[in-house]
């Protein structure tokens, strides 16, 4: 799955299916967001060395998670959406409320 250009500039509305796929996980991060069958997103999630695929619904309903051993690591310098502000020059994602909703950077962050 490659990253469709522009994925983060329409991140809010998938905030509620990113957090579900990383489950609370403030070591993981997203890297890549798209449509999937079924009115479903797949995203790709990245947990340390291990990369998934979860099926979600916008609303955050988990469909499937699926590890892909043979995945390649994210490009350093590439955006990534994370839950928690891990480096200097992340990018705060807030809701119309100020309501933080989680942060970009980059994977090397």
């Amino acid at each position: 799955m490659a990253a469709e250009p522009g994925w983060e500039n329409s991140l809010a509305a998938f905030v509620p299916a990113l957090r579900a796929c990383l489950a609370g996980d403030l070591t993981g991060f997203v890297d890549d967001v798209g449509p999937a069958a079924n009115a479903r997103l797949a995203v790709r999630v990245r947990r340390g060395a291990v990369t998934e695929r979860c099926l979600v619904s916008a609303s955050g309903q988990v469909a499937m998670r699926l590890k892909l051993p043979d995945a390649p690591p994210p490009e350093p310098a590439a955006t990534a959406y994370f839950l928690e502000r891990r480096c200097v020059d992340a990018r705060r994602l807030a809701a119309p409320d100020g309501t933080v909703l989680g942060w970009l950077a980059y994977p090397a962050c």
